[in-house]
């Protein structure tokens, strides 16, 4: 008898599954078992299972006996098979441990037509708890989550099987109650009743070979048992279903972790306070109750002064702690009504509740909760057996109407704060409608901003890279806003208004599709063609899951070489998500894309993860560009950078130099590559091919 398969369905169910015909040969395997095994379709077609092309280990770590793989078994004991755990080991590879199940699929004369064998990998499974809590007993209970319980109801005869396990699930003995067709329906929730009878009906009345649902069993208990219950529904040449066979997995461990996640969700990992999605739920609750019941509230928004140079230069496990601490006080400080959560970074919110203190307006209230704070916050710290001292600032706004949305109070709070950091810092400031007036700016230029994305505002301009000798080299590539009203628009001016939301995404693509396209017109002509671009990538840009398949693709539609371009990453981007970067850059490599580290010396400069990331140059920062002349700690860092450029095999370029003082003094430092005003401003993409022209 053929196993009919439809092969889209067959594909999406989550296991590896290989069917076997009665004389062990390979039919079927789904795409999740043929990854699983390491071997295609074509390769283990009409393979039995003593042919040499296999190899399985037991857990003991020897050979597997040909009669103890699961389709012998099944073949041999005409029984299903289940929970046997076998590793799939494939040259050059770790081996791969898959918890097994198989069971035989009868014709209508009871002989076995078939063998299925389900198989899930379970050392993916355990590396993913283990990430997710490192912790042995949750690993063992999402191993037992997943040894299923096994069925098969044959139709023609009206008889069903349950495994034990199938029982087990449900805390009740095997033989307790009849194995009769009636058993499961006794034992199905009745709210999940009418839906799954009617899906029962609709699957065996139609095509399909595969199914999954999930529904609820009774224990013996009395509580519910979440199951996914999942497998085939076996047709004759006709379609007419004959045996629906499949497995009950126990979903209750997994929605216990998805209940876990879900609070996880809600708090920083590393504070442990609400994070900004509940933060923002609370703050909703807080405006819609001060609409309701006139009461009002105060958002604090405090940011710690200085905290960047203090996690550079200490080094972010200092740092994290700097900020569990301040977490600490904050709750230590709260009143009953009051609330602390953690923004992100080294940002904090306070909501003080100002129905606690009735005798004093929230204005009062509020101005007495931020001086305590930055009084409580600005005392000593004590960590790692040192003492040293940070001071905050607060920008903070009255919940008083219930008139204005949690994101726009937010945004209210974060302009106070850039009014009390303006003010020199360790400062406290309360938003006031005039400041009103700097928010609908921002929006008016936002709108404005994914307007002139839409129409092709956006141009870039070049600034020429040269050599010790004056011979250019290339160009960065820097974005300039054709702005209808105000004329030509720097980066500065538009970016990090870009950076708050997916624009900065758009503007990334604009900016690599015009530099791809004027390096593929660069190279029909001979005296430019040798030319190589840079381009600046944002963090956002680096950690969206399709930026590597996007810049490929952009850059081979406009049949540029990508060993011409070289991409400048920021220090601080690439100490963020260390292994997802590395890899989307060894990706780009294989391709021939350059990387550099602009603003080199900056930020966290570890040479452990220096060495990780496959780079090509270092960019000398120009803070010590500008003052390497007067200061020798600033020529002694410019000059250690370009001797680590070289043990490492990097070049280096220094940017920003805008004399000849500092030109001179960087040759003498064994400077080989400049960018800067001195040598050329950035210009528009003709005047740059005629800069390089006359040149020569």
């Amino acid at each position: 008898m053929a196993f009919h398969l439809d092969k889209n369905l067959f594909d999406k169910v989550p296991a590896g599954i290989v069917v076997h015909d009665s004389r062990s040969a390979v039919i079927a395997a789904n795409a999740m078992a043929q990854r699983l095994i390491g071997e295609d379709m074509t390769e283990i077609r009409g393979r039995h299972v003593d042919h040499p092309g296999w190899s399985f280990v037991s857990p003991g770590g020897g050979a597997i006996d040909v009669e103890d793989l699961p389709a012998s078994r099944v073949l041999r004991e005409r029984a299903p098979v289940t929970d046997l755990v076998v590793g799939v080991n494939r040259p050059g590879a770790a081996v791969t441990w898959v918890i097994c199940n198989a069971y035989p699929v009868f014709d209508g004369a009871g002989e076995i037509a078939s063998v299925v064998v389900c198989f899930t990998d379970c050392s993916e499974l355990v590396a993913t708890q283990q990430a997710l809590e490192h912790s042995q007993r949750r690993l063992q209970l999402v191993l037992r989550g997943m040894n299923d319980g096994y069925w098969d109801w044959d139709l023609d005869r009206q008889t069903i099987f349950y495994s034990e396990r199938w029982w087990e699930m449900l805390g009740r003995v095997p033989g307790a109650q009849p194995d009769d067709v009636d058993t499961w329906q006794r034992l199905l929730h009745p709210e999940d009743r009418e839906r799954v009878n009617g899906f029962l009906a609709d699957l065996l009345a139609g095509p399909e070979v595969s199914y999954a649902i999930e529904f609820r069993l009774w224990h013996r208990d009395g509580h519910p048992v979440p199951v996914l219950s999942r497998g085939f529904v076996l047709r004759d040449a006709a379609g007419r279903a004959m045996r629906i066979s499949g497995a009950n997995t126990d979903l209750s461990e997994r929605q216990r972790l998805e209940r876990q996640l879900q609070q996880n969700a809600d708090h920083d990992y590393l504070t442990g306070l609400p994070n900004r999605r509940y933060l923002l739920r609370e703050l909703e609750r807080r405006r819609m109750h001060a609409a309701a019941a006139g009461t009002a509230s105060a958002v604090l928004l405090i940011d710690l002064d200085n905290f960047k140079l203090l996690n550079d230069t200490e080094g972010h496990p200092f740092g994290d702690r700097l900020l569990q601490e301040v977490g600490q006080r904050l709750q230590a400080a709260l009143g009953p009504g009051d609330f602390v959560g953690r923004l992100g970074g080294d940002e904090f919110v306070v909501l003080l509740d100002c129905a606690a203190s009735p005798k004093l307006s929230c204005a009062a209230l509020a101005q007495q909760g931020c001086r305590r704070l930055g009084q409580m916050l600005g005392r000593p710290y004590a960590i790692e057996e040192r003492h040293f001292s940070i001071t905050p600032s607060i920008g903070a706004v009255l919940v008083d109407r219930g008139d204005t949305d949690a994101d726009l109070l937010l945004q209210q709070a974060d302009i106070a704060l850039y009014a009390a950091k303006s003010a020199g810092r360790n400062a406290i400031r309360f938003f006031d409608p005039a400041m009103q007036r700097l928010i609908d700016e921002r929006a008016r230029l936002q709108d404005e901003l994914a307007q002139a994305v839409a129409r092709g505002e956006f141009v870039l301009y070049y600034q020429p890279q040269f050599d010790a000798d004056q011979k250019i080299l290339g160009a960065e590539a820097l974005l300039r806003w054709q702005h209808p009203m105000r004329g030509i628009l720097a980066p500065g001016s538009f970016i990090p208004l870009a950076e708050t939301s997916d624009l900065i995404v758009r503007l990334g693509d604009i900016v690599l599709r015009q530099a791809s396209e004027r390096l593929a017109a660069w190279a029909a002509v001979p005296a430019l063609a040798r030319l190589g671009v840079a381009v600046n990538v944002s963090a956002r840009q680096m950690h969206d899951e399709d930026f590597v398949a996007r810049s490929l693709a952009i850059v081979r539609a406009a049949g540029a070489d990508p060993a011409k371009l070289s991409m400048e990453l920021t220090e601080s981007l690439l100490a963020t998500d260390i292994e997802a970067t590395i890899e989307k850059m060894h990706s780009l490599r294989r391709d021939g894309v350059r990387f550099s580290i602009d603003d080199f010396g900056t930020g966290f400069s570890s040479l452990s993860y220096i060495q990780r990331f496959p780079l090509s140059s270092l960019k000398i920062d120009q803070s010590f560009v500008a003052s390497c002349v007067e200061n020798p700690r600033s020529a002694g860092i410019v000059e250690i950078v370009i001797g680590l450029a070289s043990k490492l095999g990097l070049e280096h370029i220094a940017e920003g130099v805008e004399t000849a003082a500092q030109l001179e003094h960087l040759k003498s430092l064994g400077c080989r590559a400049f960018q800067g005003y001195l040598l050329g401003a950035p210009m528009p993409v003709k005047e740059f091919e005629a800069l390089v022209l006359a040149c020569g």
